[in-house]
C-alpha cells in the first residue's frame, strides 16, 4: 500500500464488511452462509471496502489470502444493528483488516447475534466448482 494513503480509523456506517466462508460454515440446505460464518474466538475477521476498495478488489484480496467457498459481506450498520462492534485492527499485509466482537468487552458474537448477520450478509462470490445454484 502506498505510504501516503490514510485509512480512516472509525468505520463509517456504509461500509462493507468482506468476510470469507470456508466449506464447513456453508449451509448447504439454504445455499448460504451458516451462522458459523461469524463465530470466531478471535473476533470474525473481515476486510473494510474503504477509500478506492469495491466489491472486486475485496474479493480478489480474501481470496489471495485462502480459497474460500464463498464471501459475503454485511454494512457497517447492520453490526451495530445487532449490537454488535467492528473494530479496526490492520495487520502486517492488511491495512483493512477488521474484527467484528460481540462487544467491547467481550469478542466470541453470541449465536443469536452470529444467526442475525448471517441472515443480513450478502453473497458476493462463491467459488463456481463447488457453487449449488
Amino acid at each position: 500500500m502506498e505510504d501516503n494513503i490514510i485509512i480512516p480509523q472509525t468505520i463509517d456506517a456504509g461500509e462493507f464488511l468482506y468476510r470469507g466462508v470456508v466449506d464447513s460454515q456453508w449451509d448447504t440446505e439454504h445455499n448460504r452462509p451458516s451462522s458459523a460464518t461469524f463465530k470466531d474466538s478471535k473476533g470474525a475477521s473481515v476486510d473494510r471496502d474503504v477509500l478506492f476498495r469495491n466489491k472486486d478488489v475485496c474479493v480478489t484480496a480474501l481470496l489471495k489470502s485462502k480459497p474460500f467457498k464463498a464471501i459475503c459481506r454485511v454494512k457497517e450498520s447492520d453490526v451495530e444493528g445487532v449490537n454488535a462492534v467492528s473494530k479496526y485492527l490492520p495487520v502486517p499485509g492488511n491495512d483493512f483488516h477488521c474484527e467484528i466482537h460481540d462487544s467491547e468487552q467481550k469478542v466470541t458474537l453470541s449465536g443469536s447475534k452470529t444467526k442475525k448477520l448471517r441472515d443480513l450478509a450478502e453473497v458476493v462470490y462463491t467459488h463456481t466448482e463447488n457453487c449449488i445454484e
